[in-house]
């Protein structure tokens, strides 16, 4: 059954400011704080290792936001896990149904060191609570969640392919596809040593994604990026178009997640992300 009292949510829309708009907090057997703002009993409930899709900020209390799902995704994804300690979040996870809304107090510190395994920053008072805001939109079980996600990486793997074709075609590039399904252009030829495998390399590189955006370039630094082809620093197919490469030369190589940042993304690239590189050869070393 709905539990939100109408009246004062009436009083609260009246009066922002009016003191005793929402629920004091209670405590659960373990001594975590919370409060439920709307709460519905007869709707589904989270239980242990399923997905919870929720929107979700948590602040300090002194109401500084940290964290906001919607920054992130319009529907954020937690396993809920068994609690790592009393009190975490987890706990206060539990206890919620589909269409809950609620607020829990978990310990900083705690959630530093042991959730986030990160340092506690220094202007989160020491003991001081961290308070998370929580709304329970759906709930799915690993199995059905797992063909949700396996439905979703094929729908992504098939809006890449035709990102891909479409520059392909809108640039006219008419160059055969490389094993790791990069696409080479060469710019200018190079007259210097050429680049193999397990050679170490100076390069001048722009990082670009097919828009012309560009997410990364060491072009105004003094010293050319150096590291060697083939190892795990460099992406597939960036390695790949360096091994048709002489010092001297320029290339722009147009590359697949697969063989790129894969899907899972890095840093300001999404998954399943094409991306194209802009490359001089400087240097190669022995």
């Amino acid at each position: 059954m709905k539990t939100t009292n109408i009246g004062l949510r009436i009083l609260c829309a009246v009066s922002l400011f009016s003191i005793g708009c929402q629920p004091s907090f209670e405590k659960n057997p373990s001594g975590m704080e919370y409060r439920f703002l709307e709460k519905n009993e007869d709707a589904q409930k989270a239980k242990w290792g399923d997905i919870l899709h929720v929107s979700m900020t948590y602040r300090t209390i002194l109401d500084s936001v940290l964290f906001d799902s919607r920054t992130i995704s319009d529907s954020f994804r937690i396993i809920l896990k068994k609690p790592e300690f009393k009190g975490s979040i987890e706990e206060g996870f539990a206890m919620m149904h589909v269409g809950d809304s609620a607020e829990f107090k978990v310990d900083a510190q705690k959630f530093y060191d042991i959730t986030l395994k990160e340092i506690r920053p220094e202007f989160i008072p020491v003991k001081s609570p961290l308070i998370f805001q929580v709304r329970l939109n759906k709930i799915s079980e690993l199995a059905e969640y797992e063909k949700e996600l396996d439905k979703a990486k094929k729908k992504m793997a098939e809006q890449e392919k035709t990102k891909i074709n479409d520059y392909l075609k809108a640039n006219n590039i008419m160059v055969p596809k490389l094993i790791s399904g990069a696409y080479y252009i060469e710019n200018s030829k190079g007259k210097g040593k050429q680049a193999n495998f397990d050679n170490v390399v100076d390069i001048r590189y722009t990082g670009k994604f097919l828009d012309g955006r560009v997410f990364d370039t060491n072009l105004k630094e003094n010293k050319p990026l150096r590291f060697k082809v083939g190892s795990r620093d460099v992406i597939d197919g960036l390695s790949e178009a360096l091994q048709r490469m002489q010092v001297g030369g320029k290339s722009t190589t147009i590359i697949p997640s697969s063989s790129a940042y894969g899907e899972k993304g890095k840093g300001p690239i999404p998954p399943y992300t094409p991306v194209m590189f802009e490359i001089e050869l400087v240097d190669v070393l022995k």
